[in-house]
């Protein structure tokens, strides 16, 4: 069989590859087990830390069948170590040290004994805490050496390759198996209703299967089926509750519960049209059921959203708060469709023609932990995706396709082996970086300068996952809770890709690319990027030369409200100058000056300090000009700033400071007293914070 030695390891010596000579006995492991355990945190709000993989030390999951491996002793396994083609089945000796990973003593039926630590296993399941006297089968087991003298570990990083094994396992050698096997299916019907009463919900799944599995009487099983259903219902393993609840039905009137049960885990999967065809079901078996009447209804109106799109985006942001993320809503894509796209692999395309501001889709995340903090974010959306792969494994066929990066799959990866989907953590974790978003609590709450800044979760959306990035883009996201909302930001034709920003874009060209390459390995090939690569290295240079110049005479900020000195306003005017000068005409004509975006900013500030409207209104002008829309040459120029939006072709660039600059020229046509044409860069800046949010809100958010 073969044995793969671990890359990072070498620094172990003659011991790598090697049976160790000397290990600590089971006497010694129970004393320092019993040391840990005294130690560890079990209140019920104590953080769980999450073990993340390092993928320069990436392994594929085992894709074979315990019962297709060489079963070999605890005192073969070799130090730092993969045992391809082998496992082992041990028992649980000890109770477990819960911490980043269970930690437990476990035992061969040769008597030899070692630690055995389980990573990766969520809540939900059993594994997470293998109780004392279960039977675990490891597959392809990977030995790893502590650190310490003799001191070693069996560690488990993919979920998939242990198995928990039912008592009644002929696999299990018979000095294993003790008590349990005398139990009958009763005894382990009401060992699970004793644990789900305790709300020790993995334990009570683990004791109904085992009735399932001791009861002879299959008229005896439906009952408990429906038991297992419910639970694994409370665990959010939705698979599991829908096959439970059809495998409860009798053939009677009796059966309308097993049918809402099985429509309440479509819904928890967002499968609403399997959800409504099971809740039809019970309603004509139960048309008085108030509670299936409540669910149908619930149901038909994620159907609704799914079909139009017709969002009360207002009463969404007024379901928001800290503890309440996860809004009940469907998701609206069918504008959309994924299709090979000719920038990167796939992408998403139009498939009618969409207005600008127009929704393009809504969806809500297939995976978002309430998390906000930066530092925690990225565990808990990996340590959310394993779990939800483990527990619900249809998610495979959509989350497993997703692009992993350098990432090798075995194509097993979402296959059934021993009863579990096989789920490889460093695949998972691949697909997490490449794919998914950061994002605050709500996008109009973001915008408030009261906000705390920082704040940010992390989640997928798979659906939005498939679009390719352009520093120019024809749509823009926003977020409410769980919820993405994209919006066009210009005119869309049927059949066109759509684009979004993967982060926001850096103001020099070789700067931005840098940050493409090293995150997701891609060199932008958008309007922006490939026009200004017409440009010379020379001028890029003397224009990044400028521009740290300006930088330095701003110190870096935008005006505060005191008044900037006409000397000061006289240096950024002539260095903004300069620098406009280093834009070739025939490469900027039509394309978004980034470079010119902040000393235009800070213009319009210093002189709406001074209350200097006219110089306001051609700074202003010159920042959305300066974003890539169409802008009239002069401010005495008549125009409508609305048509910035459908009027500037496929280079502009939607921002928030688009927004703002609309505002000032808002501001400085009132107070010049140009009325109609104050109401109307109004009517522009509210389109456009419409455009930011996702939904229209009230432009005073953005001064809260």
């Amino acid at each position: 069989m073969a044995v793969v030695v671990a890359p990072n390891m070498a620094a172990h010596g003659d011991l790598v590859g090697t049976v160790p000579p000397q290990r600590l006995s089971k006497e010694e492991l129970a004393k320092t087990h019993k040391v840990h355990l005294k130690k560890q945190d079990l209140s019920p709000d104590a953080p769980r830390p999450v073990k993340q993989p390092i993928m320069s030390e990436a392994y594929p999951a085992s894709t074979r069948s315990i019962r297709d491996v060489e079963i070999i002793p605890l005192n073969k396994l070799r130090v730092e170590t993969h045992h391809r083609g082998q496992g082992i089945i041990v028992k649980v000796i000890s109770p477990p040290y819960i911490g980043a990973g269970a930690v437990s003593l476990v035992e061969d039926e040769f008597g030899n004994a070692d630690k055995l630590a389980i990573y990766n296993q969520g809540d939900s399941s059993i594994l997470s805490g293998v109780p004392e006297g279960c039977v675990v089968a490891v597959k392809e087991p990977y030995y790893k050496h502590n650190g310490a003298v003799n001191d070693y570990m069996i560690c488990v990083d993919h979920p998939s390759d242990v198995i928990l094994l039912r008592f009644t396992d002929l696999i299990i050698p018979e000095t294993l198996r003790l008590g349990p096997l005398l139990k009958t299916g009763e005894d382990w019907r009401k060992a699970g209703d004793t644990a789900f009463l305790e709300k020790d919900f993995p334990t009570a799944v683990f004791c109904y299967t085992e009735a399932l599995e001791a009861l002879d009487d299959d008229k005896l099983k439906p009952p408990i089926h429906t038991k297992r259903a419910g639970t694994n219902l409370l665990l959010g393993r939705y698979d599991a509750a829908k096959a439970d609840a059809l495998a409860s039905r009798i053939g009677g009137p009796s059966d309308w519960k097993a049918y809402y049960n099985a429509g309440r885990a479509a819904y928890g999967l967002c499968e609403y049209r399997t959800s409504k065809e099971h809740l039809d079901m019970a309603l004509k078996l139960n048309a008085s059921g108030s509670g299936v009447r409540k669910e149908y209804e619930r149901c038909l109106a994620r159907l609704r959203e799914e079909e139009t799109g017709d969002y009360d985006f207002r009463a969404m942001l007024s379901l928001l708060n800290p503890q309440n993320v996860h809004l009940d809503v469907g998701s609206f894509l069918w504008r959309t469709t994924i299709a090979d796209s000719k920038h990167h692999g796939k992408g998403l395309f139009a498939t009618e023609d969409i207005k600008v501001g127009d929704l393009v889709f809504a969806e809500k995340a297939c995976l978002m932990p309430n998390q906000y903090e930066p530092v925690r974010a990225s565990a808990a959306l990996y340590a959310m995706m394993v779990r939800q792969l483990c527990d619900n494994p249809s998610l495979a066929k959509t989350v497993l396709k997703m692009y992993p990066g350098e990432v090798e799959r075995t194509g097993a990866e979402g296959t059934i082996v021993d009863g579990v989907p096989v789920v490889d953590v460093f695949l998972v974790e691949g697909i997490r970086t490449k794919n998914c978003f950061s994002l605050p609590l709500s996008t109009v709450e973001d915008t408030k300068p009261s906000t705390r800044e920082g704040r940010q979760a992390k989640g997928l959306w798979v659906h939005a996952s498939h679009m390719n990035h352009s520093c120019v883009p024809n749509t823009m996201r926003s977020f409410l809770g769980d919820v993405l909302i994209s919006r066009a930001t210009r005119n869309i034709i049927a059949g066109e890709e759509i684009f979004q920003q993967y982060v926001p874009v850096k103001t020099l060209a070789d700067l931005r690319n840098q940050q493409y390459k090293e995150g997701w390995g891609f060199e932008c090939a958008c309007p922006l990027c490939d026009g200004e690569r017409k440009s010379s290295d020379s001028m890029m240079e003397k224009r990044k030369d400028a521009l740290v110049a300006v930088e330095k005479v701003c110190n870096k900020k935008l005006p505060s409200k005191g008044l900037i000195p006409d000397a000061s306003i006289r240096t950024v005017d002539r260095l903004a100058k300069a620098l406009e000068d280093l834009h070739e005409p025939e490469v900027y004509d039509d394309l978004p000056r980034l470079t010119l975006i902040y000393p235009s900013n800070w213009l319009v500030g210093a002189h709406r300090g001074r209350k200097n409207w006219s110089k306001v209104l051609r700074y202003g002008i010159k920042v959305l000009r300066n974003f890539g829309f169409k802008t009239p040459a002069d401010e005495s120029e008549s125009w409508n700033p609305i048509d910035i939006y459908a009027n500037s072709g496929n280079t502009s660039l939607m921002t928030i400071h688009v927004v703002a600059a609309l505002r000032r020229l808002a501001e400085a046509y009132e107070a010049l007293g140009h009325k109609e044409m104050a109401r109307r860069s109004l009517e522009a800046a509210e389109f456009g914070y419409m455009l930011v949010t996702g939904f229209k809100n009230d432009l005073s958010c953005m001064d809260a």
